[in-house]
């Protein structure tokens, strides 16, 4: 499954998920700006819990991408009649913020016919202002068919010397 994939949806359903992740973002912004308590929860209709911000994901390169993507979004929400289910480049927009937001929350949002989104076998998320040597998100032998594997990595700087690395697998995948 590619984890920044987002579903083919048409009509009301793409009209209510561009919604949806507009007003998470939106949401999150308001959080980061101290508009609303970064510690308040957000209870959100359809959800039995409530949304919480994890602070420490609230980096400066996913708020950037958030402040982007509500953008982009607004003009799709003022004309809906722009919004086309196998657009690609809507799809990667709505698949980053996504992402972005299920990290800032630490949960799956599935929109239209998909469930629960599985977890990833393993998930690795790390943030660094400047890398001077290596960084790695994960070092593995091998990964078996049908394990996923998330890896989310920000550097602000990379210096000359520096390698900021996702995966490393020693063999074949899959």
């Amino acid at each position: 499954m590619d984890l920044l994939a987002f579903p083919a949806l048409a009509g009301p359903v793409l009209v209510e998920a561009v919604k949806f992740l507009f007003d998470r973002a939106g949401a999150v912004l308001d959080r980061r700006a101290g508009r609303v308590p970064l510690e308040d929860p957000e209870q959100v209709p359809g959800h039995a819990e409530p949304l919480r911000v994890r602070p420490q994901e609230l980096t400066d390169i996913r708020i950037d991408r958030l402040s982007q993507a509500q953008g982009a979004l607004r003009v799709y929400l003022s004309r809906p009649d722009f919004l086309q289910g196998d657009d690609a480049d809507l799809r990667e927009l709505l698949g980053t913020l996504r992402r972005d937001l299920e990290e800032i929350y630490g949960r799956g949002l599935p929109f239209g016919e998909e469930k629960q989104r599985p977890n990833p076998g393993v998930s690795v998320s790390q943030h660094a202002s400047f890398v001077a040597n290596k960084q790695v998100g994960l070092r593995s032998r091998g990964i078996a068919h049908g394990a996923g594997v998330q890896v989310v990595q920000d550097a602000g700087i990379i210096g000359e010397s520096g390698e900021q690395v996702g995966v490393e697998v020693e063999g074949t995948i899959g």
